[in-house]
């Protein structure tokens, strides 16, 4: 068992992408249910005040847990014949509702199977409180910089001096390091504990190796997401209601399965004994 990261040329970083979205043509409807039942409960919890992303995020590693041996089986031997309903013959109202409530059944089902799996559950609810407090403490040095929301702008129509500017530029510099940082360590987690069976505090090390190590590949599969995130973000901000939740629901059903895979695949470069040589 590898004790440190391969390392990698950083077009790896593109064809883990690409092999996310291989994995999703390979079986859609399997990968949309799971992203639409995960979606439906991340909206639900958006609706409560304050604490509701907090569960979100306790929420989302053990989702992961469920989801990647489906990256896993499709990236070898497959799905067994009965993982997805055999679709209706007939096209009436009737039978495609029942073909869509018993996918629905089996997505959810293959999302939550984590809590039935004792022995890594733990590991996963430690990942996912140690993650929690990450992001908490993220959050409050990002609220204490939030000048750097307005000062911006406001320097540019010449209403504040140039350090007001600097100041929060030097905050939003401090933000987004940290926030790579935590990304850094926690990416790999999951993986590690779910298919290598590691301890919380060794899959947070050997997370923060592989991508230190493979800064080239990491930071073209981490951009990809982040660009397609911050256009979806404006996107929403463009659109009315309801049109901005219908958008980004739908954006969200595709991106979130091709992420899940294409970290499957960037999982097996890494921490496997051999890694695999793109394509070309």
């Amino acid at each position: 068992m590898l004790r440190a990261a391969n390392r990698v040329s950083a077009r790896h970083g593109w064809w883990w992408v690409k092999s996310g979205v291989a994995s999703l043509r390979m079986q859609p409807a399997l990968w949309l249910a799971m992203a639409f039942v995960y979606l439906a409960i991340a909206l639900v919890l958006g609706q409560i005040p304050f604490v509701g992303w907090l569960i979100l995020i306790l929420f989302t590693p053990l989702c992961m847990l469920g989801a990647l041996p489906v990256a896993q089986a499709l990236a070898g031997p497959g799905l067994p014949l009965d993982a997805v309903p055999v679709p209706p013959a007939q096209r009436d109202f009737r039978s495609r509702a029942l073909y869509l409530r018993e996918l629905l059944t089996r997505a959810a089902r293959r999302l939550f199977q984590g809590l039935w799996q004792e022995d890594k559950l733990l590991p996963i609810m430690v990942i996912g409180t140690l993650l929690l407090g990450g992001v908490v403490v993220v959050k409050i040095l990002a609220q204490l910089f939030r000048v750097g929301g307005s000062a911006l702008p406001a320097m540019l129509s010449g209403s504040v001096s140039p350090s007001v500017w600097l100041t929060a530029l030097l905050g939003l510099l401090v933000v987004l390091s940290l926030e790579s940082l935590l990304l850094m360590a926690f990416l790999y987690t999951v993986p590690l504990i779910a298919l290598r069976r590691e301890h919380p505090l060794p899959s947070i090390e050997l997370s923060f190796n592989g991508a230190a190590t493979n800064l080239g590949a990491f930071s073209i599969f981490v951009t990809v997401f982040a660009v397609a995130g911050e256009a979806l973000r404006m996107l929403f901000l463009l659109l009315i209601f309801p049109l901005d939740y219908l958008a980004l629901f739908v954006a969200g059903l595709v991106a979130l399965p091709v992420f899940v895979a294409a970290l499957h695949a960037s999982y097996q470069d890494l921490y496997t004994p051999s890694p695999v040589p793109p394509p070309g």
